[in-house]
C-alpha cells in the first residue's frame, strides 16, 4: 500500500519505539511549529485562530501552552529541502509525556532551539494531556483535540517573562528524535483533517500551492488531494493524473480550477515548461512527443507477444517466446490500461484452452494433440492427472517442504526427491552429509506441510536397519555359495565309478559308505 500524501506531500507518523527516542526538551519559540502556516492570521483580528498559549498569571508569572498536538499534521523540511507531515498520535504522545518526566527533563527549557540557550528560572508545575471525559479541559483551548499534551510553567527568569509578555515568545515546541514511519491509512487521514475543518484550510492557504485556491470547496478539495496522483505545468495549466507513477500513453488526465475541482483536461496539445508535448485526446494522452520525457508513452505489446481470445487478447512479456505455463498474462481493461488477466479459462481460435489462476497461465490444453492415432481421445490417468496437478505446484510446494524441514531444526536441507507422500533432504553437517527420509504426513488447511521426524537413510534411500539385513543375508548367500564349491571340488577329485564288489565289502566292513542308496542295499542284501 502507497503511503498517503496531502497535495503530494508524504504523511509520516512520529513513533517512541526505542530507547534513544522521545522528547529532550521544551523550546519557547515566535512560531510554534503545531501552528506553522497560520501564524500570521494572528495579526488579525477577525480571523479565527485556535489558542496554543496564554498567561495565566501574570502576577504569579504562570504560563500554559501546548507542547504537541495530537493527531495535527505538521508541516516539516528536510536538510534537502524535502517536505513531509509528521502527525504525532495520542499513544506516542502518552509514551513519550511519561518517558520525559521518567528522565527528568521537565525543567530542561530553551530559546528558539538554540544550543546554549538552556534557561534557569523556568520551572514546570503542570504536564498533563487533554481528556475531555476526565475534566482535564483547560479553558480557552477548544480547538485542541483529546491527546494533546500541556505544560503550565512558573516564570522566575525576569528576561524571559519580559520576552514572554512584549509577544517576542508566542508559545512551546518541544525538541526530539522520533522514528518515522509512513503512514497508509489514508481514512484516519481524511478524518484528521475533516475534524479540523477551516482551520486546516488556513495552513493550506499560507503554503505557495494553495495562495490562489478559494475557500470554497476546501474539504472536498482535501479528499481529492488525499489521493496519489501527480501533476505537471503546462502552458495550459496544471495538467493531473491519477497515481504516483510516472504519466503515460492512457493516462486519463485532469484540469484543476481555483475550487480545487477537477474536469476531464480537453483535447489539444499541452506543452510542459522543458519543451514536451502532450497530445490528449477525449481525455486521455495519446502521445507524449519528446522521447526524452520523464513522462513516456506506454508500449503497445507487439503482435508476437499477443494471442486472440473469446475473452478478448491476451498478453504477456517474453514476447521472443511462445506462451508456456507459468508466464504472467495481462487484458487491457476499458481504460485502456494493462492489467493482470483475471482467472479463468480462455480459448484461442484454433481451439488451445488457457487456464489463468492469479495472473499466470496454470495450464494449456490443445484438444488436437490430446487425440490418439486412432482418433479416440487420450484420457490421463489417476496417476497421471495428480503428477500433473503435483508439477503445476512444484516449486511452490519445494519450498514449503524445505521450510518445514528448517523449522524442525535442520540447517541448509537440500532437496533431492519429493512425492506427495514423503521428500528426501540431503543435510551438510559441517563434517559429513546425511541423508534424512521425512514422511508427509498431511498438507493443512493453510497448505503447509506436516512432515514426521527424520530418519537417516543411505543413498539407496534404505534405512540403516534395512541396508544391515541385505548385507547380512548377502554375506550368508556367499558362505553358502563358498561351501558348495567346495563339494563341488570334494566330487571332482572321486572317481566317476568303482567295482561294485569293493563298494559292496566297504559297506559290509563299516556298515556305511556314505551313500544312502547303496546302505540301504546292504540291509537288504544283509536282511537275505
Amino acid at each position: 500500500m502507497e503511503i498517503v500524501t496531502i497535495d503530494g506531500i508524504p504523511v509520516y507518523q512520529a513513533l517512541v519505539d526505542s530507547a534513544d527516542t522521545g522528547m529532550l526538551r521544551i523550546s519557547l519559540v515566535d512560531d510554534p511549529a503545531v501552528q506553522s502556516g497560520f501564524m500570521a492570521f494572528s495579526k488579525q483580528e477577525k480571523a479565527k485562530v485556535v489558542q496554543m498559549y496564554s498567561v495565566q498569571d501574570e502576577d504569579k508569572r504562570m504560563v500554559l501552552g501546548v507542547v504537541m498536538r495530537a493527531d495535527f499534521p505538521i508541516l516539516r523540511k528536510t536538510p534537502e529541502g524535502d517536505k513531509y507531515y509528521l502527525i504525532f498520535s495520542a499513544d506516542t504522545i502518552r509514551t513519550m509525556a511519561e518517558k520525559y518526566l521518567a528522565e527528568n527533563r521537565q525543567n530542561m527549557v530553551n530559546l528558539m532551539h538554540e544550543k546554549g540557550t538552556e534557561q534557569e528560572g523556568v520551572q514546570m508545575v503542570q504536564f498533563f494531556i487533554k481528556d475531555t471525559a476526565a475534566g482535564v479541559d483547560p479553558e480557552g483551548f477548544d480547538g485542541i483535540a483529546d491527546g494533546s499534551l500541556f505544560a503550565s510553567f512558573h516564570v522566575l527568569n525576569d528576561e524571559v517573562w519580559d520576552a514572554i509578555k512584549n509577544g517576542t515568545y508566542k508559545g512551546f515546541s518541544l525538541e526530539g528524535v522520533f522514528d518515522l514511519t509512513p503512514e497508509r491509512d489514508k481514512a484516519a487521514v481524511v478524518d484528521i483533517v475533516d475534524a479540523l475543518d477551516g482551520l486546516f484550510s488556513r495552513i493550506l492557504n499560507n503554503n505557495e500551492t494553495y495562495k490562489k485556491m478559494k475557500k470554497k470547496g476546501i474539504l472536498a478539495r482535501l479528499a481529492a488531494m488525499l489521493v496519489e496522483k501527480g501533476n505537471v505545468s503546462t502552458d495550459k495549466g496544471i495538467l493531473a493524473w491519477d497515481g504516483d507513477e510516472d504519466l503515460k500513453a492512457g493516462d486519463a488526465v485532469f484540469i484543476e480550477d481555483e475550487n480545487g475541482n477537477r474536469n476531464a483536461a480537453a483535447d489539444g496539445e499541452y506543452t510542459t515548461g522543458d519543451g514536451k508535448v502532450i497530445v490528449v485526446v477525449s481525455g486521455r494522452v495519446a502521445e507524449i512527443r519528446d522521447p526524452k520525457a520523464e513522462v513516456a508513452p506506454a508500449e503497445e505489446p507487439a503482435a508476437e507477444d499477443m494471442v486472440e481470445t473469446d475473452k478478448g487478447k491476451l498478453s504477456w512479456d517474453n514476447e521472443d517466446e511462445d506462451l508456456k505455463e507459468g508466464d504472467a498474462v495481462y487484458v487491457t481493461d476499458a481504460e485502456g490500461s494493462r492489467v493482470a488477466a483475471p482467472d479463468g479459462e480462455y480459448t484461442t481460435e484454433d481451439g488451445k484452452v488457457i487456464t489463468v489462476k492469479d495472473g499466470r497461465v496454470a495450464s494449456i490444453m490443445d484438444p488436437k494433440a490430446e487425440v490418439s492415432e486412432e482418433g479416440a481421445a487420450v484420457v490421463p490417468s489417476a496417476f497421471e492427472r495428480i503428477a500433473q496437478a503435483f508439477q503445476e505446484t512444484y516449486d511452490e510446494k519445494m519450498h514449503l517442504l524445505i521450510k518445514a524441514i528448517e523449522e524442525m531444526g535442520f540447517s541448509y536441507p537440500w532437496l533431492v526427491e519429493a512425492g506427495e507422500e514423503f521428500c528426501i533432504a540431503e543435510i551438510y553437517t559441517g563434517e559429513e552429509k546425511v541423508w534424512y527420509r521425512f514422511n508427509i504426513k498431511e498438507w493443512n488447511e493453510e497448505g503447509f506441510p506436516v512432515l514426521e521426524n527424520g530418519v537417516k537413510v543411505v543413498p539407496a534411500f534404505v534405512t540403516p536397519e534395512e541396508k544391515e539385513a541385505v548385507e547380512a543375508n548377502f554375506r550368508a548367500l556367499e558362505a553358502e555359495n563358498a561351501d558348495l564349491k567346495n563339494q563341488v571340488e570334494a566330487l571332482k577329485a572321486t572317481p566317476a565309478a568303482e567295482a561294485a564288489h569293493e563298494t559292496f565289502e566297504g559297506s559290509a566292513q563299516t556298515g556305511k559308505t556314505g551313500n544312502k542308496g547303496l546302505d540301504r542295499l546292504a540291509r537288504v542284501l544283509a536282511a537275505k
